[in-house]
């Protein structure tokens, strides 16, 4: 049923302030505003519905995906959401999507242990997809054997810095930027 509160009657029930309840949940008050003001969004927009997720096919499910993931970065663009409103945003479509490492581990990894020229090269151009990244445990030869991988990083003191050594060309790391282009040909095949 929709706009039913099936949990309104338990609410009511609680012996302790349930609104004060949301915000120590959420970590602050802003937290709190943040997620309710976004999580309304989502839950308002027919493009972010899931109630037939279950019954959709692979072939579906992955378009629907895509749909989704494409409409969710235009609504960032056009309500100029900040990073943080952008994460929740993404949280709420709750959808595992082809951005998810991007997001995940690619956008982080320069966040993190990424030089400031490095931070300032690549996260303006991450942030707004014009590039998109991945994450590659694997070797050229080797797949998802992780035992197999013949790479080494070994640490000389000398030089405070870690020596990679790739012996062969099966031993070789491959990963993948894909530029805006690439994105803008597969969201337009989705819609």
């Amino acid at each position: 049923m929709e706009g039913v509160d099936h949990l309104a009657d338990e609410r009511n029930k609680a012996e302790f302030d349930v609104d004060e309840m949301k915000i120590v949940w959420a970590g602050s008050r802003h937290a709190f505003e943040v997620s309710d003001r976004i999580a309304r969004l989502v839950a308002s927009d027919p493009v972010f519905e899931k109630s037939n997720r279950a019954r959709l096919n692979r072939k579906e499910l992955f378009k629907s995906t895509l749909r989704k993931c494409a409409h969710a970065f235009k609504r960032i663009i056009e309500l100029r959401l900040t990073e943080e409103e952008a994460g929740r945003l993404r949280h709420f479509v709750d959808q595992p999507a082809y951005v998810d490492l991007h997001w995940g581990m690619f956008v982080p990894a320069i966040k993190g242990p990424g030089t400031e020229e490095q931070q300032q090269k690549w996260l303006s151009l991450a942030n707004k997809m014009q590039i998109i990244g991945c994450y590659a445990q694997t070797e050229l030869g080797h797949g998802s054997n992780v035992q197999g991988l013949e790479t080494t990083a070994t640490f000389d003191p000398k030089t405070d810095e870690f020596v990679i050594h790739t012996p062969t060309q099966t031993a070789s790391k491959v990963s993948w930027l894909l530029r805006s282009f690439l994105i803008e040909l597969l969201l337009c095949t989705v819609t």
